[in-house]
């Protein structure tokens, strides 16, 4: 298990809140991908936490493959005088899922975006190889490479994934996903809403893999009413 004391947070909000938020980065990424979320006005009344995954940001963790492994380093977030929302996207979307098996009388709501789930979809793509060659390791940025390793397996860790039992998942759950993502394919959030029936899936006419930064407000909406906020 990860060292869950080595986990870089950065907060905004009310600490003091009932109400936490969980954001989860993909990859490559950092917590300050979600720097829009934790700065926006109609979240501060709430506790916000942002975190780093091992091997990107500022933590000090080489990177870890496993899905499950990077969920349990996240485990201590999970506060029982906290209403919990897990928001995922991309990598992060998968990851938490599985915080949400392995502690789900911790987690009130997911809100999965542009996420990745049917292990047929994310097999390892021709410039994955190529990126995992001796040669190109000595050009491409740490930060890819590191993501790149995250992609080699990631097939086989989503294979583990489904294997679980996501019966479950009786919280809230949404699915939001870009009709014109071309990085994780719409496919993989129908996938998951065959696991999850009583999920509501959103398909978003016009929006792409970077609806996360592209579409703020329609986020942050989803956000509200998820922890029930006017």
């Amino acid at each position: 298990m990860l060292d869950n004391t080595r986990v870089p947070q950065k907060t905004a909000g009310n600490p003091l809140s009932s109400y936490r938020v969980i954001f989860i980065h993909g990859s490559p990424g950092s917590k300050e991908a979600y720097d829009d979320y934790l700065n926006h006005p109609a979240l501060q009344q709430v506790d916000l936490v942002s975190i780093d995954r091992p091997g990107f940001g500022q933590s000090s963790m080489p990177v870890e493959t496993s899905l499950k492994k990077q969920a349990e380093a996240l485990l201590p977030l999970l506060k029982e005088n906290k209403n919990t929302l897990l928001v995922g996207h991309s990598l992060g979307g998968p990851i938490a899922l599985q915080l949400a098996l392995l502690a789900p009388e911790h987690v009130d709501s997911l809100l999965l975006i542009a996420s990745a789930f049917d292990p047929k979809l994310e097999a390892p793509k021709w410039y994955n190889y190529m990126a995992d060659t001796l040669l190109a390791k000595w050009v491409i940025p740490d930060d890819m490479l590191r993501s790149n390793a995250e992609m080699m397996v990631l097939e086989n860790e989503l294979e583990k994934l489904a294997a679980q039992n996501w019966g479950s998942l009786t919280m809230p759950i949404v699915l939001v996903h870009g009709k014109d993502d071309d990085l994780a394919d719409p496919g993989n959030s129908y996938f998951a809403k065959q696991r999850l029936p009583n999920a509501k899936l959103k398909m978003l006419n016009n929006e792409g893999h970077f609806v996360l930064w592209q579409n703020v407000p329609l986020l942050v909406n989803e956000i509200k009413a998820m922890i029930d906020l006017p």
